[in-house]
């Protein structure tokens, strides 16, 4: 699906069909829902809308605001300008694995500048901000959903759950759940690493009639995401107590050119070689 009117989630309306000459016309029948309470239909509609049942590649763009969350007070650090992009594989049985890189960059707030340095409000201190080349990683989900981020971390014990759902329909729309959420702490307490906390909250939002649509392999989808993670190295918070938490909104497009403009702007700023040659990351493996 390479049209931007796939994206057309809200309020999309139903087709129209004329009977006869002078007939009044009927709206086109409502697809049936699907059954979110059964297993084999949510691990389906959850591939379909957070991934794929293709090879295409395909991206995700989101767009929100990082705060720092101290004594439950929120201060905003920076926006965030989020893009992913990936391939789907099938495997045996019902599992298959996704093939993922990703490209975030930060702005001060309500500016489209690329954020460079960072006076962090807690200690006073004005830190580099740095970003990475990105690495494509692959995982492998099932039946059961799963994440294609977060896995096993060098010198730490870890903790995952992933599991897709739950779902339900309002309307013309699905939404279902897919929460990642990682603990991980020092095999040896002695190696000066800290505990790793992360949530990361998503509900994937697409059209009943996609979900259920067989010719449909890849659905048309937004998402809603928020964060909930322990300070990062880099801000050198020390022992500073708080948390680390984003709020963002975003879709599935089909076409690097879909992503947004400022996103890509800031890609070519920051990163020029990787974004010229993106896509190889995750058709290479």
């Amino acid at each position: 699906m390479k049209r931007r009117t796939a994206l057309g989630l809200l309020g999309a309306a139903a087709g129209l069909a004329t009977v006869g000459a002078g007939a009044a016309p009927k709206r086109a029948a409502k697809a049936a829902a699907p059954d979110l309470a059964d297993p084999a239909q949510l691990a389906r509609a959850y591939r379909k809308l957070a991934y794929s049942f293709d090879e295409r590649i395909t991206y995700w763009w989101m767009r929100g605001t990082r705060y720092g969350v101290v004594d439950s007070v929120a201060t905003p650090f920076w926006d965030m300008y989020v893009g992913a992009w990936f391939r789907t594989r099938s495997l045996t049985g019902d599992d298959y694995e996704v093939t993922i890189a990703g490209a975030n960059f930060y702005t001060p707030p309500n500016s489209t500048e690329l954020l460079e340095t960072f006076r962090n409000p807690y200690t006073g201190q004005t830190v580099p901000v740095r970003y990475a080349p990105p690495r494509a990683m692959t995982n492998r989900l099932g039946p059961a959903g799963g994440s294609a981020f977060g896995g096993d971390i060098p010198g730490m014990k870890t903790t995952k759950s992933d599991a897709a759902g739950p779902g339900w329909v309002e309307g013309d729309e699905v939404y279902i759940k897919g929460d990642m959420i990682l603990n991980a702490v020092p095999l040896d307490p002695a190696s000066g690493q800290k505990p790793l906390a992360v949530a990361d909250l998503s509900t994937y939002i697409g059209r009943v009639s996609d979900v259920v649509d067989p010719k449909v392999l890849n659905a048309p989808a937004a998402q809603s995401f928020i964060d909930i993670l322990t300070w990062p190295k880099w801000l050198q918070m020390g022992d500073q107590p708080g948390t680390f938490v984003s709020h963002c909104y975003g879709r599935k497009v089909f076409a690097y050119e879909q992503m947004p403009a400022t996103w890509r702007t800031l890609f070519a700023r920051a990163l020029p070689e990787a974004a010229r040659d993106h896509a190889a990351l995750v058709t290479s493996r």
